[in-house]
């Protein structure tokens, strides 16, 4: 992809709070029209990430380009055409629902307040209720509303569907990829529940301890990646000379998760074969020794 594909770029950001270092020398693209998924243990530095491509704080080394541009020198940028959502809001507490939208409406140039009036209802959020009458889940929905409407060219939500019940979670999705059809917009979505979101992205970015590991689209991270199990001399005999990104024994069985692609393995004696889901792949990848 060349230079110019990239809407949002990210190059060797480091940030430390004293002596922990949140981010070390990450480096990201972000394309335009892509629903990207952001992936980290608590504390492995999504939200100082995010932080920083929002101007909320300032990296100690690095830089963030949109469309070229450093949004350290223009910060006037990502005010015009970001709307982030984080996971912590602190909006006054005392105002309602349609008094916050009506603020969403004059702060962002392409919000819609027809499209914030259907979320509402789609989610029975009631607008005369006051934020901090909110239950911790329609505070989420409210997030929801509000990110969505505003239709911003760069939309950012960090665990949009924190206190959500299954259905109330089904729903984001789906208005997410119906809206995403509609108005093709950068999304960025940092959440835990891997699994069950993995189908909305185009692209998986996986953080640990402040670096990032991964960026791909999810098949392909998937693609490159599989179990092997069976007796312990069997499976060290298979994955002799193969890089491998974790072992477990259970019992007598061992199982080892290998790089490669499970579609051209042979059968080898005393070992068989099984794909790996994208949250256990997560996992894997970002176990540390002591776990």
């Amino acid at each position: 992809m060349e230079h110019q594909d990239y809407m949002l770029e990210v190059k060797d950001l480091s940030k430390s709070y004293g002596s922990i270092a949140a981010l070390e020398e990450a480096s990201l693209n972000f394309s335009e029209k892509k629903i990207y998924g952001l992936f980290g243990r608590n504390g492995a530095g999504k939200t100082t990430l995010l932080n920083i491509i929002t101007s909320r704080i300032y990296a100690d080394n690095g830089s963030v380009n949109f469309l070229g541009k450093d949004i350290t020198r223009h910060p006037e940028i990502i005010a015009a055409n970001c709307c982030y959502m984080p996971e912590k809001h602190y909006f006054p507490p005392k105002f309602t629902v349609r008094k916050l939208l009506s603020i969403g409406k004059a702060s962002f140039p392409n919000y819609s307040e027809e499209y914030a009036g259907r979320l509402c209802r789609y989610f029975k959020l009631h607008t005369e209720q006051k934020y901090n009458e909110l239950s911790r889940g329609y505070q989420s929905i409210f997030r929801i509303v509000l990110g969505m409407a505003a239709r911003a060219p760069i939309t950012i939500f960090d665990e949009p569907v924190l206190g959500l019940d299954a259905v109330a979670r089904d729903r984001f999705y789906t208005e997410l990829i119906e809206e995403y059809t509609r108005e093709p917009r950068l999304f960025i979505i940092s959440t835990h529940l891997i699994e069950e979101a993995a189908d909305l992205f185009n692209e998986a970015i996986i953080i640990n301890n402040g670096t990032v590991i991964r960026q791909a689209t999810v098949e392909e991270l998937l693609s490159n990646v599989f179990y092997v199990s069976g007796g312990s001399a069997s499976v060290d005999d298979f994955t002799k000379d193969r890089k491998v990104i974790s072992t477990q024994m259970v019992n007598e069985l061992k199982t080892a998760v290998v790089e490669g692609n499970i579609n051209d393995e042979k059968r080898a004696p005393g070992v068989w074969f099984s794909p790996i889901t994208i949250q256990k792949l997560f996992i894997h990848l970002t176990k540390d020794s002591s776990d």
